[in-house]
């Protein structure tokens, strides 16, 4: 039985060493330097080493000492070679990492394993670190053999020929998703609607198991391995994972980011037949259920997979790409260095990188850093949203479960450091104080100024609306779109024989009412006379009302202006309605602003009555106009069908079934539509006058971007607003 060594008491300079057996090496080059990667295969370890390293361990054959190797080594390369001091501390490196082992010691027994280290067998995570609300992996048993069984008949998928047609795939799908997209953005905030949360967790499922599937496919045929593979929830959410770091394996650095764009590409494929279904099926179960799809795939590509942020598919195309394979390590080390120079005075810094890396690699460190704060705050707050007081206690686990290990790594090492430099300990725990204190503040409390921009549409004037006075049928028009009229001229003429039928009929009952009144005052009927004088009086009022209302069947011009209407030869003939639009009679300068506030901006908005506020075009053009009035009440009455998104507008609407509410009076356009769109949260309306040169430069019609000034309002308490708000949408929409 062969004793366990005490590092401690050994001379490591005197000790042979040996190479595992079943360790393997192999040479790549980064920034074009040499650099070896070594591999244990059965636990998937991979670990790098420069050229000076690999030297040295290739002197290891356990026969020569640590202290001969080292000798050989200088003899080969010199200066360049390792000092004795680091090959004693390279020899301990290979022992901890079981590497390497002692000549007289058997070879490591290899203990399959989830950690990246050894050492983790010894010292095993605990039930918490584990079980992070925020992040929890379970690997799935023999889902590795079965993925290497399917590889073997799907490995076409990833051919030339297949990459070539699936590429054109995507492309004409995001290309007809562009043509639709307003209607495609309408429907999205489904996402936020508890109802729907069961179809997106399955769709979700589905989806990643698909885009595993083809990690594992394209990992196969470059010629690696997949190790294990399972679920990571995340915040209760499931994504699939499969372990393909035996890509470390592979010479070409563009083999690497195939297998991690693999993923993507097989998700987008699925993503674009689900285009095709949205964009061609007619029915609606399935286009709802392809509008998931479509939205679940391209959030978890652009939030997770394609987010070098994150340590998900992006991130290793990025580390391949720049090449720096330990990218999240070395710029978290960069991180942490500035850290104690700006905390602890420490002027030390060291770096494996020179150039544009060095600094690529610092950057990268301080945006994932401020990612993963973002990321953390976020999933606090919709937890807190969705679950009540269990998100808040959901949030604050998970929190510490994030934070809580490096926060007390940093004690001990602040314990440690206490004991030399104590002056360095309080002045990195002052300035620690004071910049934590920022933070939240600028968190919470910093107000944090953002233009308050509303939709708007330019509208002609509503007194400039000529709409029908009586109900009947349109028998004549006077003018056509484009005449110019004078304010009384005649537009059109109405029919309505049942009016004049009621007013001939009211007519000669008037005349017999007075033949009667006469006869009862020669009589000296009194009480007779009396009644008679109050049906008289009646008669009179409903005459005087229906003769009003024949009055209106005479259509005349209520301004000077020029006749505008959409196609108003198809009206001759028809039946209108009461009060139903014609034409719009308007000089060029009868136009206004109309805006559509949201609840969240009416405060900012009404600030600025009266003062002057610019418009925004679409090609960047900016107009003047003056806030006239704002509505006290909101309202969920669409007041411009072309502000809805269902006609390209930026207004998520829903459709209900309004056959039996009377004509929207707001309907400037005379769109029957109107009445059937609602929008998902009541909205304030506010009127702008335009100048007389602006109102001739803007068309009717033309959709403009109102800035308002500045809303200021801290971070957390808009991220908390934005998903309140995009939760009652959801609910909104499904009513």
């Amino acid at each position: 039985m062969t004793m366990q060594r005490d590092p401690g008491t050994i001379d490591w300079q005197q000790q042979p060493i040996r190479i595992a057996s079943d360790v393997k090496v192999w040479p790549v080059r980064e920034t074009g330097e040499p650099i070896y990667r070594i591999e244990i295969p059965a636990t998937h370890q991979f670990f790098r080493v420069g050229l000076p390293e690999y030297t040295f361990l290739s002197a290891l054959d356990g026969h020569r000492t640590i202290a001969q190797a080292c000798g050989l080594v200088t003899a080969r390369m010199g200066r360049a070679a390792p000092s004795s001091s680091q090959c004693e501390s390279i020899a301990r490196w290979l022992i901890d990492h079981q590497l390497a082992h002692f000549a007289d010691a058997p070879s490591p027994r290899r203990e399959r394993s989830d950690e990246a280290s050894p050492t983790n067998a010894k010292q095993p995570k605990s039930i918490w670190s584990r079980w992070n609300p925020f992040w929890i992996k379970m690997p799935i048993p023999g889902a590795s053999s079965l993925l290497q069984q399917l590889s073997r008949g799907l490995g076409f998928v990833f051919s030339t020929p297949m990459l070539f047609m699936g590429v054109l795939i995507i492309a004409a799908a995001l290309f007809g998703l562009s043509s639709r997209w307003s209607e495609f953005l309408a429907g999205a905030s489904s996402i936020f609607d508890p109802s729907n949360w069961a179809w997106l967790l399955f769709t979700a499922i589905g989806l990643k198991l698909v885009h595993e599937l083809g990690h594992a496919i394209a990992c196969h045929r470059s010629g690696g391995s997949v190790r294990e593979a399972g679920l990571v929830w995340v915040l209760m959410t499931p994504l699939a994972y499969v372990d393909v770091s035996s890509c470390w394996r592979l010479p070409s650095r563009w083999s690497r980011i195939g297998v991690a764009a693999a993923g993507m590409f097989v998700e987008g494929l699925v993503a674009s037949l689900a285009i095709a279904g949205w964009l061609l099926c007619e029915d609606e179960m399935i286009r709802w259920w392809c509008h998931h799809v479509i939205l679940t795939a391209g959030l978890s590509t652009i939030l997770f997979n394609a987010n070098v942020l994150m340590r998900f598919d992006g991130y290793f195309m990025l580390s391949d790409l720049i090449d720096v394979p330990n990218l999240a390590t070395e710029a978290n080390q960069s991180v942490r260095q500035l850290t104690r120079r700006w905390f602890l005075g420490d002027a030390s810094w060291t770096s494996s990188h020179t150039g544009w890396r060095r600094s690529a690699v610092f950057v990268y460190g301080v945006a994932a850093f401020a990612w993963r704060v973002l990321v953390c705050v976020s999933l606090a707050i919709a937890a807190s949203t969705m679950f009540g007081g269990a998100g808040v206690v959901l949030s604050i686990l998970g929190i510490w479960m994030w934070w809580g290990k490096p926060f007390v790594t940093w004690l001990d090492s602040m314990r440690s450091l206490w004991d030399t430099q104590p002056l360095q300990v309080c002045r990195g725990v002052m300035l620690g104080a004071i910049a934590m204190a920022m933070f939240g503040w600028m968190l919470v409390a910093m107000p944090v100024p953002s233009s308050v921009r509303v939709p708007v549409v330019v509208q002609y004037d509503p007194d400039s609306v000529i709409r029908a006075g009586a109900e009947g049928f349109l028998t004549e028009l006077l003018v056509n779109e484009g005449d110019g009229v004078q304010a009384g001229d005649l537009l059109a003429k109405i029919e309505n024989r049942e009016l004049r039928q009621r007013i001939a009929e009211l007519e000669i009952a008037q005349k017999q009412n007075d033949i009667r009144l006469r006869k009862a005052i020669e009589s000296r009927e009194e009480s007779e006379r009396l009644i008679l004088l109050d049906n008289r009086q009646a008669v009179l009022e409903k005459l005087t009302t229906l003769r009003k209302q024949s009055d209106q069947l005479h259509i005349l011009a209520s301004q000077t202006g020029r006749v505008i209407a959409d196609d108003l030869r198809s009206k001759l003939n028809t039946y209108i309605g009461e009060g139903d639009v014609l034409m719009i009679v308007a000089a060029e300068t009868d136009k206004e602003v109309l805006a559509v506030i949201n609840q969240a901006q009416v405060d900012d908005v009404r600030r600025q009555i009266g003062q002057p506020v610019r418009l925004v075009a679409p090609g960047r053009q900016t107009f003047w106009a003056e806030l006239d009035q704002l509505q006290p009440r909101a309202s969920d009455r669409v007041p411009n069908a072309s502000l809805a998104a269902t006609h390209g507008g930026p207004l998520a609407v829903r459709v209900e079934d309004a056959s039996n509410d009377e004509s929207s009076n707001d309907d400037r356009l005379g769109e029957t539509t109107i009445d059937t769109m609602r929008l998902l949260q009541p909205h304030f309306r506010g009127v702008l006058k335009l100048p007389e040169d602006e109102a001739r430069r803007l068309p009717a019609g033309l959709r403009l971007e109102a800035h308002f000034g500045w809303h200021q309002a801290p971070i957390a308490k808009r991220l908390n607003v934005w998903f309140q708000n995009a939760m009652a949408e959801a609910s909104q929409a499904t009513r």
